[in-house]
């Protein structure tokens, strides 16, 4: 029944399922798949990686993340390159289109996310940041980072 989409055990999924469905959507404005700009952000921020070290740090299989990488190969946004100690290894790296594509794509789930999620009651900022970090140690056992910095 509807009173029962409003159970505080329902209201968090549901919330997320509303994030994710917002994250998509913007996205896909941007030619890209949530998976693919999960790819190109851990790029962004880190260095070329292991397929296998993307895929676990997006918590998805290797083989779900290969069409991604794949297209964003073919659109001259990662490089696969060979690793010069383990020639087995193949890094993925991101290139500077790669890098610009993210970065627009990223400003515009931001600017998309501020302009349609109330922001939390002054003064439990805290909190709410707190209560979300806890909620993703339980599930994912990642613990963001305590600032938004």
């Amino acid at each position: 029944t509807e009173p029962d989409l409003l159970l505080p055990d329902l209201l968090l999924p549901r919330a997320g399922q509303a994030v994710d469905r917002l994250l998509r959507r913007v996205v896909a404005a941007h030619g890209l798949t949530p998976t693919s700009l999960g790819v190109l952000g851990v790029l962004v921020r880190g260095r070329p990686a292991a397929h296998r070290d993307l895929a676990a740090a997006l918590g998805v299989a290797p083989a779900t993340l290969t069409p991604a990488v794949d297209a964003l190969e073919r659109a001259g946004e990662v490089v696969r390159v060979r690793d010069a100690v383990d020639r087995r290894v193949v890094r993925v790296g991101v290139t500077g289109a790669g890098s610009a594509r993210y970065a627009a794509a990223f400003a515009a789930v931001g600017r998309e996310l501020r302009a349609r999620v109330p922001q939390p009651p002054p003064g439990s900022e805290a909190a709410v940041r707190g209560y979300l970090c806890a909620v993703l140690a339980a599930l994912d056992g990642v613990v963001p980072p305590a600032s938004a910095d």
